[in-house]
């Protein structure tokens, strides 16, 4: 087929498939614009309706309760004043208030009193028929009982009604009848509402209780649907008002919206169609005369003449030069390429010299051979590598060379050559050989060879690069050292153990016995002293596991406080020994003044039909249960410990938290707790700071008064003082007092801004105690305050800070002053 057919074909094709999908394109953005226009259009409506609603049933609200509220209506319905009835429900107040009826409705849901006024006569009516029916069904609704507003159908129509509770005008009395206003939504309104959205409105009732759409605690108006008529011409909007409380009956506004804006679009897309398609076939002919001149015809002219060039003989025809086009420039190009093909050939052989240096300079050893493996060249690092000169090495074969062993079993390893010539393709050595220099220095290698080839394919030679594999081989080491070692201890894992104990699950090893350990109060440590302090004694453990275990046993740390020890060749008599004597050993050791602990527990797998795995998890079963009973009792002499640990660290505070060990055991006599209330809050006092064992001891023997991050830091102190009590038996009721102890009786304290009786009477005594003392005594950044200004501080915030009722004991008991 010819250029200018082909061409022909391309732009035809190309034009219906352009007018084709441009017109598609258009046609779906363009409609769903419109279709987005009118949804929006939609929402506009939906939101005007609701606004409007709701407008209407506020403003109804607002009149029912300044009618309600009036101190002449509470009289009426407690003294039936005939004259308030005169003086006000007339037809004048009705049109005034534009509304359609009065009720009064009593405790009972009874009517006491109830007028009606008809908007069309212009005068007070009978009420319409079947109204009272559904009227009580209404009233007796739950959300009658306070304020209400909402649209209800009464009969068959439909009524805005707002209600409240009468009372005098100071809304201190209140009499146990409710008021309610009902406005009929009578045609004025509806044309009201038509002129608001723009639409023809209908109602209906509706029930809803198979419906999904409401949610039976709401009583706002939700936009339902919209549907499209049978000619498209309109949509129905559905908006749904629920009845308050009454969870399958509702209220709903058909709004009934034309369509102007999608019908006059879609008649614009048809029209830009046609004349998209129009001026597409206009557009796509010019084109196809243009491409014909300006293209296709040089371009065949061009393809004539580069036909001509010869290219065997590399006779360099240059091609005509006409004009300046861009066929022009390909003209010139090809001839600018003719003149360089022979500059090329020259620059091969000046590659092929360069290839040559590279090869001696590449930091690889390269060694290349011919097709009977004799050695062709070395450069110089194959040279340093395998201590032969290139001189002394040609024409050598390849094994004499290039000697290599297994590094394990130091067997002779084929050689990667005759490997490459075996199989035709690329060779990889494994990462286990040795290289043996003409002196007999092994050195680990790593290395591949790859065949050499012709331009025909056929195989003429080989060639070999290697390295030297020393130092990257000690890195694997590295590597594999870490993956099996935890890294704080430097004992096996538990990847390590599973591994060996796949290896030492065997009949030989029998019996094998497996003791688990696990630190007692690491979690307490870390919370005092911070993860480094844990870390050291985790390491002190770990020590004492080093000494006693054996040669052949394994050890290894499998979680942040707990150990696995598998001895092979071991029954359960020598298990229990070597545990017990673990555990003596680790307990005569301390970390920050305090001792350390362990619970083990131990198992002995004697028959190899015997689940090892079984085993490990009675072991692991034995130990808790031997840490349960331990547990408590180490737990609370680590607090004792840590106690002491933190009057090392800040003196000052021995002092202080003996003071209000004291003056809370006085409080609690004064205030009649009995005596073990009242032990429990002595022993509070005396902990109520040792939360600030977790402080930085700069912080709290800092003489001047903290800010920021200082203050943050001396802030978190309950916090750390809870979580240290709470792991001990003996301590863990007395762990929320100190959580709360800087709570304040207004809400204003911490960590958790408490109020009041919210406060344990405990928090709330050593909270009076602790500010006592604290105001009392003598701090770096002030002087203390005498007995009597304190005294007055703790009134002024009696009710504020401090429980005012404790504070009245603490003043007038425990300090026998006046209040």
């Amino acid at each position: 087929m010819k250029l200018r057919s082909k061409i022909t074909i391309i732009i035809l094709s190309v034009a219906i498939m352009s007018t084709i999908l441009i017109n598609i394109a258009f046609g779906i953005f363009f409609r769903n614009f419109i279709l987005n226009q009118e949804q929006s259009r939609i929402q506009s409506i939906y939101k005007s309706l609701s606004s409007s609603l709701s407008e209407k049933e506020k403003s109804y609200l607002g009149s029912v309760k300044d009618w309600a509220h009036w101190d002449d209506t509470f009289n009426y319905v407690n003294n039936d004043d005939a004259d308030y009835i005169k003086k006000n429900l007339q037809a004048n107040s009705f049109d005034n208030l534009d509304i359609s009826f009065v009720i009064f409705v009593n405790e009972d849901d009874l009517i006491f009193d109830k007028f009606y006024y008809d908007f069309e006569k212009e005068e007070m009516e009978v009420f319409p028929i079947n109204f009272q029916n559904d009227f009580e069904k209404i009233i007796s609704l739950p959300i009658f009982e306070g304020d209400m507003d909402g649209i209800y159908k009464i009969g068959n129509e439909f009524y805005f009604i707002a209600s409240t509770y009468i009372t005098d005008s100071s809304m201190q009395n209140r009499a146990n009848t409710k008021m309610v206003f009902g406005r009929i939504i009578d045609k004025s309104v509806v044309e009201k509402i038509e002129k608001v959205t723009g639409c023809k409105v209908l109602l209906k009732a509706t029930d809803v209780a198979s419906q999904d759409i409401l949610n039976t605690e709401t009583d706002d108006i939700i936009f339902h649907n919209s549907t499209i008529n049978e000619k498209g011409n309109t949509v129905n909007i559905e908006m749904i008002v629920p009845y308050a409380s009454e969870n399958n009956k509702a209220t709903t506004f058909i709004l009934i919206m034309t369509r102007d804006l999608y019908i006059a679009g879609m008649k614009n897309i048809s029209l830009f169609v046609l004349l998209n398609s129009l001026l597409v076939i206009i557009l796509f002919i010019l084109l196809y005369v243009i491409i014909g001149k300006y293209i296709s015809k040089p371009f065949v002219n061009l393809l004539k003449d580069v036909k001509n060039i010869d290219l065997k003989e590399m006779k360099i025809n240059k091609l005509g030069i006409i004009g300046k086009d861009e066929f022009t420039f390909l003209r010139n190009s090809i001839n600018i390429m003719l003149e360089k093909i022979e500059d090329e050939q020259s620059k091969v052989r000046d590659n092929e010299e360069k290839l040559y240096a590279t090869l001696l300079s590449v930091g690889d050893g390269v060694i290349s051979v011919d097709i009977d493996s004799k050695i062709q060249f070395m450069n110089p690092i194959a040279q340093q590598l395998t201590g032969w000169k290139q001189e002394d090495a040609f024409g050598e074969q390849i094994e004499t060379i290039f000697n290599i062993v297994n590094e394990n079993t130091k067997e002779k390893m084929k050689s990667p050559i005759k490997l490459v010539y075996e199989t035709d393709s690329i060779i990889q050595l494994d990462n286990n050989a040795l290289l043996i220099a003409k002196d007999g220095t092994e050195k680990p290698i790593e290395d591949s060879a790859a065949p050499i080839k012709d331009k025909f394919g056929i195989l003429t030679g080989c060639v070999l690069v290697f390295r030297d594999f020393s130092e990257k081989k000690e890195k694997q080491k590295q590597i594999e050292h870490l993956s099996f070692h935890d890294q704080l201890t430097g004992l096996y894992n538990r990847r390590f153990l599973e591994e060996e104990l796949k290896r030492f699950d065997t009949r030989k090893n029998l019996p094998i016995s497996f003791i688990y350990a696990d630190i007692n109060g690491l979690k307490t440590i870390n919370d005092a002293f911070g993860h480094s302090a844990g870390d050291v004694h985790i390491q002190k453990v770990a020590d004492v596991f080093k000494e006693e275990c054996r040669a052949d046993d394994i050890i290894a740390r499998t979680g942040g406080d707990e150990f696995i020890m598998l001895l092979p060749k071991t029954d359960i008599c020598t298990a229990e020994i070597i545990a017990e004597r673990i555990k003596e050993k680790v307990e005569m050791k301390k970390n920050m003044d305090i001792n350390l602990s362990i619970s083990l527990g131990w198992e002995t797998k004697n028959a190899e039909n015997q689940s090892a795995e079984d085993c490990m998890r009675t072991a692991e079963d034995f130990m808790y249960n031997r840490k349960f009973f331990t547990k408590f009792s180490k737990n609370s002499a680590t607090i004792r410990s840590i106690l002491n640990a933190l009057y090392l660290k800040s003196p000052r505070e021995a002092a202080h938290s003996t003071r209000v060990s004291i003056l809370c055991e006085t409080i609690g006599k004064a205030y009649n707790l009995n005596n073990a209330e009242t032990n429990e809050l002595k022993h509070a006092g005396e902990l109520h700071d040792i939360g600030k064992i977790g402080v930085d001891e700069s912080i709290l023997n800092n003489t001047k008064k903290l800010y920021g991050n200082e203050w943050n830091q001396i802030k978190k102190h309950p916090e750390i003082g809870y979580r240290l009590l709470e792991t001990s038996r003996e301590f863990y009721n007395i762990s929320e007092l100190v959580l709360a102890h800087h709570e304040r009786w207004d809400g204003s304290g911490y960590p958790k801004g408490l109020k009041g009786e919210d406060i344990k009477l405990g928090a709330r005594i050593i909270a009076i105690a602790d500010s006592f003392d604290a105001m009392t005594c003598e701090r770096p950044y002030r002087k203390p305050l005498s007995e009597d200004m304190a005294i007055i501080e703790i009134k002024k915030n009696a009710g504020t800070q401090f429980d005012p009722v404790i504070a009245r004991v603490f003043v007038e008991k425990v300090l026998f002053a006046e209040w």
